[in-house]
This record gives structure tokens, C-alpha cells and sequence, in this order.
């Protein structure tokens, strides 16, 4: 596919992450992560790992662990249907999520002009189990805030976890209690649950078996669409031992 065709195929489609496909071709995505990737803890070097991407959505951090060396990376996502994630009830009859409608077809796009190896498994991440194997390093950003157990989600990538995760979240500082463990619950207003602060989200990685953390700073993210709060992550690195 020339870079005129995949322009028009990039066109077609709404985008959640900004990738730069080559020739010039960049995905119109609602987050910008490449003046940020270094804030995500993710390694320079990943040869010979075998990593996972939960929740992957166009893939940009499954297509960057492949990129930074590794063997294999597997990426796994919901199927292409929005009533199928875990929405608050209060939402559901009013608000649709098309960008979750062309996951796959935006996903095997750039699967494609990236030249690939990437597999792509359906599965939500409370579904996550040894069938799949264990991994090196898994990363998921931006996922826990959508769901409404988080701490589940948390014990699911720990069983597949041989050695690290990263997990990077929104969060919002609760003044003046930093250094408690606190989160703010919605569930009506956002395709939200649980926005933690930073101790929250250390904690929740701990309670969910890691024996370490590794917090980097809070940073703000580009986005194009979105209240401000999304704009602020924090990352964690849980270690395995």
C-alpha cells in the first residue's frame, strides 16, 4: 500500500493513539504519547522478552516494545463492540463509544504498514490466564480508571507476570491527603470508575501480589478531546521479585 492509499485508509477512521506509520502518515489519535514515551518506564532494551500489551487498542505501546527488540509481544483487547466493556449502567443508554467500533481494522492497518508481528488476542483483561502463557513484561496504560474492579484487573496480569508491569493510570491528587491512598469514584458522568492518586494506584499494585514498586512522576499527556484530569498519568513498575 503507497502512503497516498494508507492516508486515505488512516482517513476512514477515528484514532485513539497518534502513531507515525511512515512517508508522513500519522494517525489523528485523541492521545499523543511519543514526546512522553520515556515517562512510561518502559525499558530501552526488551531482547529477547516476551511482553504483553493489555488493552491495546490501535497498539502503539504493543508496536513499541516490538520496536525496542522484543521477541514476541502479544496484544489483547475487547472485540469491537462498546456494549461490551465494562460501562457504568448509568451510561449505557446514552453515550456511544465509536472508537471502539473499528478496533480490530485500525489495529491490523497499522499491523500492517509497520510491517508487524504483533498477535492480537480477544479477551478482556479480567479473562487473563497462564493459557497465554507467562510473559517477561507486560504494560497497560489507561485501562484500571474504566474498570469497574480494578484490583481484579490488577490480580489477572500479576498471574501472567514473570518479572515486571508497568501500569499507568490517570490520577488525581486528593489535597491535602497525597500521601494516603485514596480514589474518587464516579460512575455517572465519564466513562470512568475509580480515578486514584498516586499512593492508591502503588498500593493497588502491591495488594495485587507484586513485591515491589517503581513510581515514576506525574505527567501531563497531549490529547485532543477530554477534560483536563485526563491529561494527568501516573506509572507504576511492579516487580515480580
Amino acid at each position: 500500500m503507497g502512503p497516498d492509499e494508507l492516508r486515505q485508509e488512516v482517513e476512514r477512521y477515528p484514532w485513539y493513539h497518534t502513531l507515525d506509520l511512515g512517508n508522513g502518515v500519522v494517525t489523528p489519535g485523541m492521545f499523543d504519547h511519543r514526546g512522553t514515551e520515556s515517562r512510561h518506564l518502559l525499558p530501552d532494551d526488551l531482547s529477547g522478552l516476551r511482553c504483553l500489551d493489555v488493552g491495546t487498542m490501535d497498539g502503539y505501546w504493543a508496536f513499541a516494545m516490538e520496536r525496542r527488540g522484543a521477541s514476541e509481544v502479544v496484544a489483547v483487547d475487547m472485540p469491537d463492540n462498546p456494549e461490551g466493556l465494562d460501562w457504568p449502567a448509568s451510561l449505557r443508554p446514552t453515550v456511544v463509544k465509536t472508537v471502539d467500533e473499528t478496533k480490530t481494522a485500525r489495529f491490523e492497518l497499522v499491523r500492517g504498514a509497520l510491517g508487524s508481528s504483533v498477535r492480537r488476542e480477544l479477551r478482556s483483561v479480567y479473562d487473563l490466564d497462564v493459557d497465554l502463557g507467562t510473559f517477561d513484561f507486560v504494560f497497560c496504560g489507561d485501562l484500571l480508571v474504566h474498570l469497574k474492579d480494578p484490583a481484579t484487573a490488577l490480580e489477572r496480569i500479576r498471574r501472567v507476570c514473570g518479572a515486571s508491569a508497568v501500569i499507568c493510570n490517570p490520577t488525581k491528587e486528593q489535597f491535602p491527603f497525597r500521601r494516603r491512598p485514596l480514589a474518587q469514584f464516579d460512575g455517572i458522568d465519564e466513562f470512568e470508575w475509580w480515578l486514584p492518586n498516586q499512593a492508591a494506584l502503588e498500593r493497588m499494585v502491591l495488594a495485587a501480589g507484586f513485591s515491589r514498586v517503581e513510581a515514576g512522576r506525574r505527567f501531563a499527556l497531549a490529547t485532543t478531546s477530554g477534560g483536563p484530569w485526563k491529561g494527568r498519568r501516573s506509572v507504576v513498575r511492579g516487580y515480580v521479585a
